[in-house]
């Protein structure tokens, strides 16, 4: 069908409509064409407009009062201009009445304004009439409210570019930024920095306070942050307390810790969190263009790695990347590997230290301490335990070291061989998790080993995680007739007031403190210190890392239970061990003796 076959098909239905409307000589039936019309009019659920050819409002239907807010009196006999948002410049009128006057009609997006002052979009289609002359005689805009499907849009790209939480650039939207920045700077090679922030023991505040408290206060950082970094840089929560900030104008490393330092002051002042006060802390990351890496995942890899490094350092410090940071991830990360395969391939093994009872004046049980003999040689616990607590392979191999030892228990008891109680090590992840209790109970059992021969040790920190939780545990391990011993003692929160209410029954005094305390005057005070609250609430004391007689001396006299150290013996395999106590005390522990209490 041609154009000629078009215009004749509109000009039939145009007769069809003025003879159904207007040369009807049935007035019933006009009546009710009319009545068509005019529900048709008050019932759709655009909004109409109707003005004369001077532009005064002379009809509006339902819809236009519902969507405007202007009731019909308020609107007739007025201009459109009271809906006129302010929002386009005037340039966008001119062409709206170019092509009304020219074409007849326009159609298009426009932003008006309601009776309350909201804008909000609409979607509008303005038609002229014209007379028998060819004369514009009335002009018909027919809209849709868009607000709905605006706020829809909005939504969509809300949660497609941005966190819901902080209402920061979310992940994909900051590396989009961070490639389209990087691609800016391949041309004009500027330096860009890439920070990797993370809130220091925020685990802690979720798991003492709650996530609803967590996630205020990852809303208010969100907040600091945007505020400190500015309009020049870019902040975007990443997931969990990790966030990520681009510092797209720094030139030199000193405009870099420049930034850093102002983000550390930003968090400097205490915090007011759902009525808690809170004093957060962090750590960063930094990663340079060009020198760090040249792409997204290298640059964001870097800063990372920086990050971890950073965190170890203590309260809000930061790193810069070096190849000596990356050399040691690629270590750590086939430490891992090796790590996993140890656990399979049965590499890890327990050899024991001894403890001695200076009241009693005798050998009184052992701690079991894990030896790892990978292919490649031996490998530190200092190397291998962070790492095992880090990648959750601690609880796997906790569980082993403790089947391990009610195993190697049973045996000696099963030969006549009394080893005394051998303490286990409990790591904080460990110590928490569910079940615990019920799978030790289980493996006590299994070896038919009496609870009263293990004793479990836990450092202050790990109680501290969760003090309602670790009470819980620890009552339960006391329950089963374990001893419980809060190994190194002093070094953590040392507070009275928690220590009192906790089911324990041994403190080990950390290492660190034994080495000064002939030196020393703090050591040496908070020794004795430690030795007196410790009998003020009936509970043993254990020196670990004793290894001179002069300290063992000052131990002695100042009321210690039981020490260990290389004074006494070194960590012995099971067979050495069980000669030790027949044979290889060292004379300097002859004569020390008092009343039982070991």
């Amino acid at each position: 069908m041609d154009s000629r076959d078009d215009a004749a098909k509109t000009e039939e239905m145009k007769l069809e409509w003025e003879k159904m409307f207007f040369f009807c000589d049935d007035p019933a039936r006009t009546r009710r064409y009319f009545q068509i019309i005019k529900a048709v009019f008050d019932n759709t659920v655009e909004g109409i407009v109707i003005t004369d050819a001077n532009g005064i409002i002379r009809m509006v239907n339902a819809a236009f009062s519902t969507i405007t807010g202007y009731a019909p009196e308020e609107a007739l006999g007025k201009n459109p201009r009271i809906l006129k948002s302010d929002r386009h410049p005037p340039e966008f009128y001119e062409n709206f009445w170019k092509r009304l006057i020219n074409d007849g009609k326009w159609e298009g997006e426009i932003w008006n304004r309601r009776k309350n002052g909201e804008v909000y979009p609409e979607w509008m289609v303005c038609s002229a009439v014209y007379d028998e002359e060819g004369n514009a005689e009335h002009y018909i805009s027919v809209f849709n409210d868009l607000s709905e499907v605006k706020f829809k849009d909005a939504q969509i790209e809300l949660r497609s570019n941005y966190d819901y939480l902080t209402g920061l650039p979310n992940k994909e939207m900051f590396q989009s930024r961070l490639s389209g920045e990087l691609a800016h700077r391949e041309r004009n090679s500027e330096r860009l920095a890439l920070l990797v922030f993370d809130i220091n023991r925020f685990k802690n505040i979720n798991d003492t306070l709650g996530h609803f408290v967590g996630d205020s206060v990852l809303r208010k950082v969100g907040s600091l942050l945007s505020e400190c970094i500015g309009s020049g840089g870019l902040v975007s929560r990443i997931g969990g307390d990790d966030f990520h900030i681009l510092l797209p104008d720094v030139h030199t490393p000193d405009e870099i810790v420049g930034q850093v330092k102002r983000v550390f002051e930003c968090l400097s002042d205490p915090v007011d969190v759902e009525g808690h006060r809170l004093f957060l802390s962090a750590s960063v990351g930094i990663s340079v263009f060009p020198e760090d890496g040249r792409d997204v995942d290298d640059l964001l890899k870097r800063a990372d790695i920086a990050m971890g490094k950073a965190k170890e350092s203590g309260i809000s410090s930061y790193r810069f990347f070096t190849e000596e940071l990356g050399r040691r991830a690629s270590l750590k990360l086939t430490l891992e590997n090796a790590l996993r395969e140890g656990l399979e391939r049965n590499e890890f093994h327990l050899h024991y230290q001894p403890k001695y009872c200076i009241r009693r004046g005798a050998f009184s049980g052992a701690e079991a301490l894990l030896r790892w003999n990978s292919p490649e040689g031996p490998v530190p616990p200092s190397d291998f335990i962070p790492l095992a607590e880090e990648t959750g392979l601690i609880l796997s191999l906790g569980e082993e070291v403790f089947r391990k030892v009610c195993r190697q228990i049973a045996e000696w008891r099963s030969r006549g061989y009394s080893p005394g109680e051998i303490a286990v090590n409990l790591s904080a992840r460990q110590f928490h998790q569910k079940g615990l209790l019920s799978r030790m109970k289980g493996i006590l059992g299994e070896y038919d080993v009496p609870p009263s021969l293990l004793g479990i040790e836990i450092t202050e920190s790990g109680i501290m995680e969760n003090l309602m939780d670790s009470i819980a545990v620890l009552s339960g391990m006391k329950d089963l007739g374990m001893t419980v011993y809060v190994d190194d003692f002093g070094t953590g929160y040392s507070s009275l007031n928690y220590l009192k209410r906790l089911p324990i029954d041994v403190l080990k005094i950390d290492k660190s403190f034994i080495d000064g305390v002939l030196e020393d005057p703090n050591d040496a005070a908070i020794t004795r210190a430690v030795v007196g609250i410790a009998r003020s609430l009936g509970l043993r004391v254990v020196a670990e890392g004793v290894e001179t007689p002069e300290q063992l001396d000052f131990l002695r006299r100042n009321g210690c239970d039981e020490i260990q150290g290389y004074l006494l013996s070194r960590p012995l395999p099971p067979d050495a061990f069980e000669k030790f106590g027949e044979s290889e005390i060292p004379l300097c522990f002859n004569g020390l003796s008092g009343y039982n209490h070991c």
